[in-house]
């Protein structure tokens, strides 16, 4: 079992905002409000030198062979990966607040990251502080809620982190199969656009979505999180026949559409689409016997981007037809 930590951050308009509610700024922004706050607060050199990459280097370094201080420092731990096959974070920022409801935005933390939850989420309060968007819009947070494995809320600060607690038990993560559930179909929904890719080639607006793909997908998430060693799964002899049987649930509902979203590269200064699958999927035959995997990846994200927002998922078993 290895650790992670989901918060959910309740935001309201700060001091001078609109207080418009609705959705308040899309997740891909969070992420780059969010790196400066972390390079403003931590990095003493101004700028990630973790992430720069010699133009004569033929293939990518280390952080820690760019900055001493990579594997330690919460953007290096973070952005650059310092410790990590990929970024051991995700955010995902909901639709809400629209209806009246709290605008939430979430953060994960993972493996070696969670214990950097007090730098995250002041950074996060700082960058929220500075205001958000075009019209620096300023949010402040008034809560923040521990998510649970059973999709719990449990309060674990107030308003400006004073009561934050300086120590927190991270919630543990495995993967495994359910061998006593009989055949009954799964609902799988894409909360935010899911960025899958099949064979090296991302899954396209018009294709459906296998179940093997999505089984797939989590298990290289989990594998780039926390090794290839982190759970017998992804043993290649258990991992093939984990797959095969994944190739044999159908999919009996494909209620998705493609979403593009934009995002911006500082480093190579374009913008980008970052485009991928959102709405409803059901699977039937032995789909429920891959229910925990397919909670982890409700933990984990799915697919390319996770760490811009992409990837969240919802699983649920549909209920029984009414008589």
């Amino acid at each position: 079992m290895h650790p992670y930590l989901r918060l959910e951050l309740v935001l309201q308009d700060g001091p001078g905002s609109a207080g418009a509610g609705g959705f308040p700024f899309p997740s891909t922004l969070l992420r780059r409000v969010f790196g400066k706050a972390l390079i403003d607060r931590f990095c003493p050199f101004g700028k990630p030198l973790c992430e720069e990459r010699p133009p004569a280097a033929p293939r990518p370094v280390p952080p820690r062979d760019l900055c001493h201080l990579a594997e330690a420092c919460p953007y290096g731990v973070l952005f650059a990966a310092s410790r990590t096959a990929r970024p051991p974070y995700a955010l995902y920022v909901p639709t809400a607040g629209a209806d009246g409801s709290p605008v939430r935005a979430e953060i994960t933390l993972y493996g070696p990251a969670w214990k950097l939850y007090p730098w995250a989420l002041t950074a996060l309060e700082q960058a929220l502080d500075r205001g958000v968007g075009k019209e620096r819009r300023v949010w402040a947070i008034q809560e923040i809620r521990r998510v649970t494995a059973d999709r719990g809320r449990e309060p674990i600060a107030g308003p400006g982190l004073s009561s934050l607690p300086a120590t927190l038990r991270p919630d543990l993560l495995g993967l495994g199969l359910e061998p006593h559930l009989g055949a009954q179909p799964v609902t799988v929904e894409l909360l935010s656009p899911a960025r899958l890719l099949r064979d090296g080639r991302l899954l396209s607006g018009a294709e459906p979505v296998p179940f093997a793909i999505l089984i797939a997908r989590i298990l290289d998430r989990f594998a780039s999180l926390y090794g290839e060693d982190g759970s017998d799964v992804l043993r290649p002899e258990i991992r093939s026949v984990v797959e095969a049987e994944a190739a044999r649930v159908p999919l009996l509902a494909d209620e998705t559409r493609w979403v593009e979203v934009h995002d911006f590269s500082a480093r190579s200064r374009s913008e980008m689409l970052l485009g991928g699958k959102v709405g409803r999927l059901v699977y039937g035959g032995e789909a429920a016997r891959f229910l925990p995997i397919l909670w982890a990846g409700e933990i984990l994200h799915l697919g390319k981007n996770a760490a811009a927002g992409c990837g969240r998922i919802q699983v649920d078993l549909p209920p029984p037809p009414r008589p």
